[in-house]
Formats: C-alpha cells, structure tokens, sequence
C-alpha cells in the first residue's frame, strides 16, 4: 500500500510540475512543435503555428482572408488538433489557452469542402498545407 501510494504522489507531482510555465514551455517546446494547426472552413487559410508564427499571427492571417473574401459563407477559424487527455503536459492549456476555446474540425471534413467547392487560393488567403 505504502508503494502504491507513493507511485500516486510522484505521478501526481509530474502532473503539477509538467502544468507550471516555466516547465511546460519546455515540453511543449520539444513535444508539441508543428502540433497546433488552423483552418477556415473551406481550407483557403491554413495556418501552423510554431516557433515564432504564434496565435496572433494566425489571428492576423485569418482576418486578412476574411478582407481578401468578404463572401465567405462561414467566417470561423477552426482548430485542428484535438484535446488529448494523455497529454497530462497540457491539461492547463485546454482551460486556460485561447486556442482551445476554439471550435474542432476534422481536416478530413474541410479537405471534402475545399474539394466540393473547387477551392483557389488567392491573394490575402493563405494555405500552407
């Protein structure tokens, strides 16, 4: 009993630790590289966020799609990375981070849109994938 109970509190102390800034900027750093990645609804702005491309770029991205095709039938960006709860790392973020609080899309649903709707990039919008 006192094993187990001790194995809970080392689990339990990686947990909190891996959640505090200065340690999950590290793991996030070398783990989650290239795992954030948006998109509109039809795949004329994708976006992957890493190094210094943060959120706000992705932000500025969108909006300057959103002037280049102001006929855009649905304006909402969408995550494309799901909320993994075996990522103990970043528990904090899906409370706490802006985006999170964005709505999920699978890509495989915006790659049939941007396929129905013979999708062109233009100037303003940006596809990076």
């Amino acid at each position: 009993m006192k094993h187990r109970k001790k194995i809970l509190i080392i689990i339990g102390c990686i947990i909190i630790l891996s959640n505090i800034p200065p340690i999950s900027a590290l793991i996030q750093i070398s783990v989650d590289e290239r795992y954030y990645r948006y998109s509109n609804y039809n795949g004329t702005m994708t976006f992957t966020q890493f190094m210094s491309r943060n959120f706000e770029m992705m932000k500025n991205r969108h909006n300057s799609c959103l002037l280049a095709r102001p006929n855009l039938k649905d304006k909402q960006v969408y995550r494309l990375f799901t909320k993994n709860p075996f990522a103990f790392w970043r528990w904090r973020l899906y409370f706490f981070d802006e985006r999170y609080k964005l709505p999920y899309k699978d890509w495989k649903e915006i790659e049939k849109v941007r396929v129905a709707e013979n999708v062109k990039i233009i100037d303003g919008c940006n596809a990076e994938f």
